[in-house]
C-alpha cells in the first residue's frame, strides 16, 4: 500500500518538479485555475468606477510547454460598478516583469481573509505541537485535507479519496483526464465553489471573460479585506 501511495504522489509531482519557470508571460490555457490573493481591502465607500484592482497568484500555475507562471504574477482588473448593494469587477490582464497579456476568466469560488488564514493552521492537536509546518495536516477552504510530510504530500477529499498534491509552493488538483495539467488551487479545495466566510455577499454573475464578476451585497457599508482569495478559471 505504501508503494502504491508513493507512486500516486510521484505521478502528480513529477510534472510539477520537472517544470521550469517561464521566461516570458503567457496566458494559461482554458480550464486552468488561478488562485489569487487580493492586495488591498475593498470598501464600498472607497471604490470608484474604473479604479484598478490588483491581485497576485498564490502559487505557480503550470503551462502546457512544461513551464510555469510563478507566484509573483499579478492579475489586474478594474471596477465596473460599485454601490451599497453590489460590486462588479472585470479582470482583463496578467502582469509580470513589465509584460502584460490579456486574460479572460470567470469566478469559481471566493473566501475571506480569515478563512484563508485558517488553511495555514494544523487540523489536529498532535500537529499543533509540531513546530514544522512541513509536517502538518491542514484543511482547505471547502473541506479537502492536505497531509504533508517533509513539505509535500497528497490532498484528500471528505471521502478520504486522493484528489490532489501539495508541495512547498502550493496545492494542485489532479488532472481530470490524461493529457491535462494539474490545476492550481491555492487555499481552495479541488471542488470548492461559491463564497466562503463572506456573509451578506452573493454571486449575481460569475462573469464569462467579457462580462464582469458581480457580487450582491446585503449591507451598504460592506468591505472585502486584503488577503481574501478568489479562485478564477480561464475561459478562453
Amino acid at each position: 500500500m505504501r508503494c502504491l501511495t508513493l507512486l500516486l504522489i510521484l505521478s502528480v509531482a513529477l510534472p510539477i518538479y520537472a517544470a521550469r519557470q517561464a521566461s516570458r508571460l503567457v496566458a494559461p490555457p482554458p480550464g486552468a485555475t488561478l488562485p489569487i490573493s487580493l492586495a488591498k481591502t475593498m470598501k464600498a465607500q472607497k471604490l470608484t468606477v474604473g479604479q484598478l484592482v490588483t491581485a497576485r497568484l498564490f502559487q505557480r500555475v503550470l503551462l502546457r510547454d512544461g513551464t510555469y507562471l510563478p507566484g509573483k504574477v499579478d492579475i489586474v482588473g478594474h471596477i465596473v460598478s460599485s454601490g451599497p448593494s453590489s460590486l462588479s469587477i472585470l479582470f482583463t490582464q496578467l502582469r509580470w516583469k513589465g509584460q502584460t497579456v490579456p486574460i479572460h476568466v470567470r469566478l469559481v469560488a471566493a473566501a475571506s481573509a480569515h478563512n484563508v488564514y485558517q488553511t495555514t493552521l494544523p487540523v489536529g492537536g498532535t500537529d499543533r505541537g509540531t513546530s514544522n509546518p512541513a509536517d502538518w495536516t491542514t484543511r482547505q477552504v471547502g473541506g479537502d485535507e492536505v497531509y504533508l510530510s517533509a513539505g509535500s504530500g497528497r490532498v484528500y477529499d471528505q471521502y478520504s479519496q486522493p484528489v490532489g498534491y501539495a508541495d512547498f509552493d502550493g496545492v494542485y488538483a489532479d488532472p481530470a483526464s490524461a493529457g491535462e495539467l494539474p490545476r492550481a488551487m491555492g487555499p481552495f479545495s479541488t471542488t470548492a465553489t461559491g463564497l466562503h466566510g463572506l456573509p451578506g455577499f452573493s454571486i449575481i454573475s460569475p462573469g464569462d471573460g467579457e462580462t464582469p464578476i458581480t457580487l450582491g451585497v446585503s449591507k451598504p457599508k460592506w468591505q472585502i479585506a486584503s488577503g481574501g482569495a478568489l479562485l478564477l478559471e480561464v475561459v478562453r
